[in-house]
């Protein structure tokens, strides 16, 4: 059984067929080798060695190639390790079975059967993209996502090339999708792209044999990719409100360069921000100005990045904004509940205070005044609550509630509160308004039966007395009566007049000691009749009772101060006289009249004890004098002993002195 032992030859290169000689006797030679082709009877190609034709032939000539189809192409080489026979260039057609036989001087003829097969390298692959041949070595960009076919075609090769796609040192695809008409076609398919195939390169390599180097075409892939990442940098924890912060978002992995928006989700709509981007390699910086500002608290602030290639795949980052701001305070009336109501009903106000972080007090305020928690007054505060029980006229008013957090104090706009009540006296309406802020009506009323207003006049002197009521509508009717010990009757219309103010007077005259008494002035209006009327207590006409509570209010080393309370002024204008006397020798200083009985005398000696009367006078005659003693400052420096001795001035002494005067 012959063995073939297969040479392979790259076509156009050299072919080197061995012819196996093996060892011999060192006696034994080389005589003649044959080449033979396929199963041909006639050799190819001789080389004969005999000794008998060295003398003949030049060495040169012993080598004789039969075959026209190697003429100028083949050589038989002795020398070396294993003679061989040497085919350049090959050709295609050199593919064939060949046997070397070799005859000795003595040893047996030797044959080697060789099997040279030529191979044909491949042409270079030949890329295209949908038809179109790729051949600026790129290609794209192509969408992230997107599907990717590549045909490879490589023309020629014997024996066919295998033809598979690698990416970095990784085969992808081997699989030979067609071979026909000398052309192999590998076709690489990509069901859906990822981010990692950016900017890879994808190898199409062709080969048949070992000796060559492999045919290549490559494409760089470029690609278009969605956002990767976004990234709000460092945000704030907190805003304050009017302060401005910067912000930056960061976005990194598109390609191309995103659209980078800032938008805060103020219902109904977005607001979209003015903002600034910065390109870098690979990512893309933008950044915001944001002024704090209490709409804005709780809502959210986003960065979007979007590649216009990929409006469907934007990518966020966002925050809740949280804006510190100061109270923001108003003021309103409980459910069902009026700013105008009744004497004695029940009035609540609610505090809504908007604030970031909370408030840590709220404070009440009535005409500017505090109002406290005191549940026995009918004042109850409770959070952002405030109850008044059974409100009185002189709770009405403007009421404010006010507000602190750390940020900041604010309070409300005043709600007034309008308190409908029956009329009142004047002057005993005004001392409640500055008594207790919380009086009640029985005690207002209880007050205003002790206080009548004492009315002077003479025997058919006309007096007018005049009558001046608060209420609540205002709308007011008027009637009067009198009474004594001896009648009590309706005044007629046609001695009460109304006043420009509002009030209401009678024209009344005593004609004898038994017609005076006391006037009532009652009123009404829609809340109903005044509970307690006005007194009017009419009485004759007299001299003025004298000052009282009259007191040295300051003193110097040459005067003295001294302020009095009036008293009853007799019915008629009445003046003040002071007359002031030297205690020891009770000689007269100074005399002063005055309307008001407050005085300052002047011109006094430094250092001596005086003694004061006060009276009061009117056209009826005076009253009584009130009597005082003060005393004038020393020099100086005698200053301090003098009121030490003034100290411990006998009392008794002083008292003999007044009685003396």
């Amino acid at each position: 059984m012959l063995v073939w032992r297969v040479v392979e030859a790259v076509s156009g290169q050299e072919a080197v067929l061995p012819c196996e000689v093996g060892s011999f006797q060192p006696s034994d030679m080389v005589y003649v080798v044959l080449w033979y082709r396929n199963q041909n009877k006639e050799p190819i190609y001789s080389y004969d060695n005999r000794p008998g034709r060295l003398a003949l032939q030049a060495s040169e000539e012993r080598h004789t190639v039969k075959s026209q189809l190697l003429e100028g192409r083949v050589t038989f080489r002795l020398g070396g390790q294993v003679p061989a026979l040497h085919i350049h260039p090959v050709t295609p057609t050199d593919q064939a079975n060949y046997t070397c036989r070799v005859d000795f001087r003595i040893a047996s003829s030797r044959r080697t059967h060789l099997s040279l097969v030529v191979v044909v390298p491949p042409e270079s692959p030949v890329l295209r993209v949908r038809g179109q041949q790729a051949t600026d070595g790129v290609l794209g960009p192509l969408q992230e996502g997107a599907p990717l076919e590549v045909t490879c075609s490589v023309a020629g090769g014997a024996p066919y090339p295998s033809v598979v796609w690698i990416r970095e040192g990784q085969v992808l695809d081997s699989a030979i999708e067609s071979r026909s008409h000398g052309v192999t076609v590998n076709q690489l398919l990509v069901g859906q792209l990822t981010r990692d195939y950016h900017n890879t390169k994808l190898t199409c390599c062709a080969t048949n044999n070992n000796v060559t180097a492999p045919s290549l075409a490559s494409v760089t892939v470029t690609m278009n990719l969605r956002p990767l990442v976004a990234r709000l940098e460092a945000p704030p924890r907190h805003l304050r409100v009017g302060a401005k912060y910067q912000l930056a978002c960061v976005v990194a992995g598109s390609r191309p360069h995103p659209n980078i928006t800032w938008t805060i989700d103020s219902a109904p709509h977005f607001i979209v921000l003015p903002s600034q981007t910065e390109q870098g390699a690979n990512t893309s910086t933008s950044r915001v100005v944001v002024t704090g500002a209490r709409r804005h608290h709780g809502q959210r602030l986003t960065c979007t990045a979007t590649n216009p290639l990929f409006p469907a795949s934007p990518l966020q980052d966002s925050i809740v904004l949280n804006v510190t701001y100061p109270p923001v305070v108003s003021l309103e009336l409980g459910r069902a509940v009026s700013s105008v109501v009744r004497e004695g009903e029940d009035v609540y106000f609610n505090c809504n205070v908007d604030s970031n972080p909370p408030t840590y007090k709220i404070s009440w305020f009535r005409k500017k005044r505090l109002l406290v928690h005191t549940p026995s007054k009918g004042v109850v505060v409770s959070g952002n609550s405030l109850a008044l029980r059974g409100i009185t006229r002189h709770q009405a008013g403007p009421y404010i509630c006010a507000a602190s957090n750390v940020e900041g104090d604010a309070q409300s706009t005043p709600l007034n509160l309008t308190v409908n009540y029956a009329p009142v006296c004047y002057n005993e309406d005004k001392d409640g308004e500055e008594g207790s802020e919380m009086e009640s009506v029985n005690e207002v009323g209880s007050r205003s039966m002790k206080k009548t207003r004492v009315v002077a006049t003479g025997l058919g002197q006309e007096v007018k007395v005049k009558c001046q009521v608060r209420a609540s509508p205002p709308s007011i009717k008027y009637s009067w009566v009198f009474n004594n010990s001896i009648t009590s009757h309706r005044i007629p219309g046609s001695q009460v007049l109304l006043t420009s103010d509002g009030g209401s007077e009678v024209q009344f005259v005593a004609r004898t000691h038994q017609e005076y008494g006391t006037l009532q002035c009652w009123a009404r209006n829609s809340m109903g009749k005044m509970r307690y009327p006005c007194l009017f207590h009419v009485v004759p006409a007299g001299r003025p009772d004298p000052p009282v509570e009259c007191r040295v209010v300051n003193k110097t080393y040459n005067s003295l101060a001294v302020d009095c309370i009036p008293g009853f002024d007799g019915g008629l204008a009445q003046v003040f006289i002071v007359r002031v006397f030297e205690a020891m020798s009770k000689r007269g200083e100074v005399n002063v009249t005055s309307e008001t009985p407050s005085f300052t005398i002047e011109g006094l000696t430094p250092g001596l004890d005086y003694v004061i009367k006060v009276s009061a006078r009117n056209r009826l005659g005076s009253s009584e004098p009130l009597q005082l003693v003060a005393l004038t400052y020393k020099m100086a420096e005698n200053r301090i002993k003098e009121e030490e001795d003034y100290s411990v001035v006998d009392t008794r002494a002083v008292s003999r002195m007044l009685l003396a005067l």
